[in-house]
């Protein structure tokens, strides 16, 4: 049974929810699929969240990969303060919490990261930030080589899809992969250097093995990125998927 708490800004948009019984659990799909950046990382990874709410990627984050340093970003304190009072948000030594704008976070030089999560949204819709192709470049600044941004979008029709993907490819030189969500959000995995080539019986263990700790069906949502963007995955013959080198 799921006890379950949300954030929202005012308005019936939920901008985040939290089982309370089980805090790392991803309640809404469209984290699940982002969660999907963990299946390319090596051991030891920094991973950078631009965009807190009520922490739930955070703490799904800290629950499945044991050896990670996460820094989060948030604008505003009040979200912060209200994470840690009301969603469970611990106080780790991996995690620490930079209260700032995220554009202005990526352009003090931060710590470059295996993985970037962008999820930046307000109580009107997803942040304009987020898709402007300045933001996305310094976000690929902020990457280590071949390190990977997955990014949350809410795109109402097909040509703002289009120009998203465009957007996306000329930031980072290479297209995007995308998976969209039965709740309407389009997350897209652009990693720096281009798609890796994937094998895929390990990265659907990692992901059952993930999906496990948090109780979330991970698997069944890697079937999904695999099958929608296979010929993307293998476009790359000479550079393995981190995590994947092994059967």
């Amino acid at each position: 049974m799921a006890q379950r708490r949300y954030l929202s800004f005012g308005n019936e948009i939920e901008q985040s929810c939290i089982d309370m019984l089980r805090p790392a659990r991803l309640c809404h799909q469209y984290t699940q699929v982002m969660m999907l950046g963990c299946l390319f990382l090596e051991a030891r990874p920094q991973v950078l969240l631009l965009g807190l709410g009520a922490g739930s990627l955070a703490q799904a984050l800290l629950a499945a990969l044991p050896d990670c340093r996460v820094d989060a970003v948030e604008q505003r304190r009040q979200v912060v303060e209200l994470a840690r009072e009301w969603f469970e948000l611990p106080r780790d030594r991996r995690l620490k919490v930079h209260v700032t704008d995220a554009y202005d976070y990526l352009d003090q030089d931060p710590r470059p990261a295996d993985l970037i999560f962008a999820d930046l949204f307000h109580d009107n819709g997803m942040d304009d930030l987020q898709a402007q192709q300045s933001f996305l470049s310094a976000c690929r600044l902020a990457l280590k080589p071949g390190g990977l941004l997955v990014a949350n979008y809410w795109l109402g029709d097909p040509q703002t899809s289009l120009a998203m993907n465009q957007t996306l490819q000329a930031a980072f030189d290479h297209p995007p992969i995308s998976l969209t969500t039965a709740e309407g959000n389009c997350i897209a995995f652009v990693f720096d250097g281009g798609p890796p080539r994937v094998r895929r019986k390990p990265l659907l263990r990692r992901a059952r093995e993930i999906g496990a700790i948090l109780d979330n069906p991970l698997h069944a949502q890697a079937r999904n990125l695999l099958q929608q963007n296979r010929q993307l995955f293998n476009n790359e013959p000479g550079r393995l998927a981190k995590g994947a080198e092994h059967e």
